[in-house]
């Protein structure tokens, strides 16, 4: 690697950062930051949100190498110059169409591949499984890749690197229902954009026909996102959304910042963000010059 290489790895793109800027400064955003059971309302700078550093470097064999670059070559790039972003960055979301279909899918993939939430997930995992929490949990062809990763210290973090760079279209892309969903109110996102709305085997709060479906949510700009939704029969829809449903939307991100590993910031600037944060059992401590103080209530013991 080059000396001037950039040691600070965006997990999440500055180009997709930037659709939620505040009005009045390009290139800032407001965060709610988390600190234990404190959050802090403020601005923060795009370049400093989102980012590890040396995240993207490995050796193997002997030999030191990155993804940083063929992450901006191969993917941001592309996609960030595509037709379907620069509807986006238009605030042409009403626009988005059947074509824009599998491109949604896959930056959405992607994003999710790419974070450092995932890393960790990898890593937590392989640990859980050399202390032999996965025992009963894993199929054959599981294990063997379990194996394959504890064998060695860079094998956790070479699966992530797979992921962050896979560019192939899933077989079943074609079949994946993407639901574009225009909102009256301004949509929240997080240092890990895409969230897990429901699963099999667990009840989704958006109701009875996400059940049993693996459905993501993203959050593409201040007024517009999407539902993925796999396991069901493959559409393409562009509505509007009820206040009621982009609500539950935000929400999802706060419970999303409360509960993750690695997720210190959420992005938020909507008139709910103070109504949601006493929902979600804190309580304001100070008000500052450009935001606020807030603390966690205390759980009470059953």
């Amino acid at each position: 690697m080059k000396a001037d290489t950039p040691k600070r790895h965006h997990y999440v793109p500055q180009f997709y950062l930037r659709r939620f800027a505040c009005q009045d400064d390009p290139n800032k955003v407001r965060t709610l930051e988390r600190h234990g059971d404190i959050l802090v309302i403020d601005r923060k700078s795009i370049d400093g949100i989102g980012y590890e550093e040396g995240m993207h470097d490995f050796v193997a064999e002997g030999v030191s190498g990155s993804i940083e670059g063929p992450i901006n070559r191969v993917i941001e790039t592309p996609f960030s110059n595509s037709p379907t972003w620069k509807k986006i960055v238009g605030r042409d979301g009403a626009k988005l169409n059947e074509h824009d279909k599998v491109p949604i899918h896959g930056f959405a993939r992607h994003l999710q591949r790419r974070n450092l939430e995932t890393l960790r997930f990898i890593e937590a995992q392989t640990t859980r499984f050399n202390d032999g929490a996965l025992d009963g949990d894993l199929s054959e062809e599981e294990r063997e890749m379990h194996e394959w990763i504890a064998a060695s210290t860079d094998h956790a973090h070479a699966i992530f690197r797979a992921g962050a760079m896979d560019t192939a279209i899933p077989e079943d892309a074609d079949a994946i229902n993407v639901m574009v969903c225009r909102s009256p109110i301004s949509l929240r996102t997080s240092t890990n954009p895409t969230l897990l709305i429901s699963e099999p085997g667990r009840q989704s709060v958006f109701g009875s026909f996400f059940n049993g479906l693996r459905t993501w949510w993203l959050t593409l700009d201040r007024h517009c996102g999407v539902f993925i939704v796999t396991g069901g029969p493959a559409n393409f829809t562009n509505d509007t959304i009820p206040l009621e449903v982009a609500r539950v939307i935000n929400r999802q991100y706060l419970v999303q910042h409360g509960n993750s590993m690695t997720v210190r910031y959420l992005i938020a600037e909507d008139s709910y963000v103070e109504e949601d944060l006493q929902w979600a059992g804190y309580n304001l401590e100070q008000r500052t010059i450009r935001g606020a103080r807030w603390r966690k209530r205390p759980s009470v013991e059953q």
